[in-house]
């Protein structure tokens, strides 16, 4: 046929030229890419959780925190992330005083299990066990919030 085989490396060279010149049919894709970014590696991180039945006890509500809560609320729990930008609500930031002043150890904990309607935190209570949702809250109430 005509196209000459130059394997996936060929292609992902043409795609990336084609991709990167903004006279091209394909510079709307790369916008959307952009956009859809975030928002895939925020449901990747919700897919990978595993399911209760098959998670280990929770030990450390960092590794809980980073695997699933860092995807929005962002490292440093500060709410900047890179799903942040696209989330229709911004995330929390648990560094602000208020934060600190605002939420309890309870509330955050029934937060993370149900969800806040109306906003992007889906709840996690059917993703993670009990321990482990209070392992994250602990961790993110120990790290990221001074009393004011």
């Amino acid at each position: 046929m005509g196209r000459s085989n130059g394997g996936l490396g060929a292609d992902y060279r043409r795609l990336r030229v084609a991709l990167s010149n903004p006279d091209s049919v394909y510079a709307g894709a790369a916008m959307n890419a952009r956009i859809l970014l975030p928002i895939l590696l925020a449901l990747a991180g919700c897919a990978a959780a595993p399911a209760p039945d098959s998670t280990p006890p929770a030990r450390d509500g960092a590794a809980v925190y980073l695997r699933v809560c860092s995807v929005c609320h962002g490292e440093k729990g500060d709410g900047r992330s890179r799903a942040a930008p696209v989330l229709a609500t911004p995330p929390r930031d648990f560094t602000r005083p208020e934060a600190a002043r605002d939420l309890s150890r309870e509330y955050m904990i029934a937060i993370v299990r149900d969800g806040r309607p109306h906003t992007p935190m889906v709840g996690r209570g059917e993703r993670l066990s009990q321990q482990e949702i209070e392992a994250a809250v602990d961790y993110i109430r120990a790290t990221f919030m001074k009393k004011p």
